[in-house]
């Protein structure tokens, strides 16, 4: 050691630091691999879900206010649970009857959407095609409004827009029955939607179905304000869920739980594109007018 200049020693004490780094990882490895199952689960516990909290002393009345900060981390499936738990209330089945006394039978025309609180409900314009027999007759037809709660009402077509691909349900009830029915109506967003978002589409013909993927393409349509000026309008969605697992009024939700879409109109050919939460309400909108008059 005596025989050593400045930089020798400087050299020497650099690998002695680095032999003792690579000794102490291999030690805390080994130790890790022999820890207890409970050991290790309360470890991916933290890392899941870390609580951060800043608490001041109380023994002065100048102390400042507690501040507590929590970072939880959402998992996908998590945020997809709920988001069709928070709709699930507000979609119904529009079933068709068709025939007379003798041979009426009820079959599933669409998914319905509620849009208000007095049980409005938007649906595929695509049920309202009249049908004939094979002499040309007109089959006579009416529909019925299944609800999550079992609930069963007559339903009346009130206002319908070809353009739109939609039409508005009102659901008949009897007069005693007015007022005790509550219907949920779900939240609709609006806002700004990416490519490669995630989405849920909810649907089934019997009972709620659910399909997830992301947005693969979003249409725009320009529209001439005025002579000079011109805005780009959001047309349709389109997603990568399979066509096979949606059915007409299939209803397209983020991981948020808000109503973005629905699939209905011309644009539902593919069953996998969806009109706009915007244009859902601008038709709900269009028909109020209508509505009232009823």
């Amino acid at each position: 050691m005596e025989q050593l200049n400045k930089q020798q020693l400087i050299l020497l004490a650099l690998l002695v630091s680095f032999v003792t780094s690579i000794a102490t990882g291999i030690v805390t490895v080994a130790l890790m691999d022999q820890a207890p199952q409970g050991v290790t689960q309360t470890i991916n516990r933290v890392v899941e879900k870390t609580i951060e909290r800043v608490v001041t002393a109380t023994s002065t009345p100048q102390a400042a206010a507690v501040v507590t900060k929590e970072t939880v981390v959402v998992k996908s499936d998590d945020a997809t649970i709920d988001a069709i738990a928070k709709n699930t209330g507000g979609v119904i089945r529009v079933k068709e009857v068709t025939g007379n006394d003798d041979t009426k039978r009820e079959s599933f025309a669409s998914v319905g959407l509620i849009a208000s609180i007095e049980g409005l409900a938007v649906a595929d314009i695509s049920v309202a095609y009249r049908k004939t027999d094979a002499d040309g007759a007109p089959i006579p037809e009416s529909y019925i409004g299944v609800y999550p709660d079992g609930a069963v009402f007559p339903l009346n077509i009130i206002y319908s827009n070809q353009d739109a691909g939609l039409l508005l349900f009102e659901p008949l009830i009897q007069d005693r029955e007015k007022g005790t029915h509550k219907y949920v109506v779900p939240k609709f967003n609006t806002g700004v939607l990416r490519l490669g978002q995630s989405v849920i589409a909810l649907g089934g013909a019997d009972t709620n179905t659910v399909s997830t993927g992301i947005i693969s393409s979003l249409a725009e349509r320009t529209v001439q304000k005025t002579p000079e000026d011109s805005e780009k309008v959001l047309s349709a969605i389109r997603t990568d869920i399979r066509s096979s697992d949606l059915v007409s009024g299939s209803v397209l939700l983020n991981l948020s739980g808000d109503v973005i879409g629905m699939s209905a109109g011309s644009v539902s050919v593919g069953r996998n594109i969806f009109i706009p939460a915007e244009k859902l309400l601008a038709f709900v909108a269009q028909s109020a007018p209508r509505s009232v008059a009823q």
